[in-house]
């Protein structure tokens, strides 16, 4: 379980964390030791993605790769089954507000997928 598994994910349309089968904490992305409890009994995991806006923030000056969509937003998303994600939030910007409930998509980016949330 690594990073690497997450990245590949993403490639599928998956947001893979992992569980800790002695403390069932739930992590994203994958860790090789539990952040709770220290196990390394690690198993992966599938999220379904669900969430709500914790904090977000307006980019105006972007990374070259994002300058198409500028200005955009980014957000730390709690995802319903716990962990908390950093990823673009799409939508109009005027209309979107912390507590707002999402869910992942995931953008195509010439051979990689970045995450992304849209309202639901």
């Amino acid at each position: 379980m690594s990073v690497y598994s997450f990245k590949e994910g993403l490639k599928e349309s998956k947001l893979l964390g992992c569980i800790c089968s002695e403390c069932n904490n739930k992590m994203l992305p994958p860790r090789m030791i539990c952040n709770k409890c220290g196990s390394t009994t690690l198993t992966e995991h599938c999220f379904e993605g669900k969430g709500v806006i914790k904090t977000m923030t307006v980019i105006r000056v972007p990374l070259t790769r994002f300058q198409d969509l500028c200005p955009y937003m980014v957000g730390i998303i709690k995802l319903d089954e716990g962990p908390m994600i950093t990823g673009m939030v799409l939508g109009e910007l005027d209309k979107i507000k912390i507590g707002d409930r999402v869910e992942a998509v995931y953008l195509d980016e010439n051979e990689e997928k970045v995450l992304a949330f849209k309202p639901v």
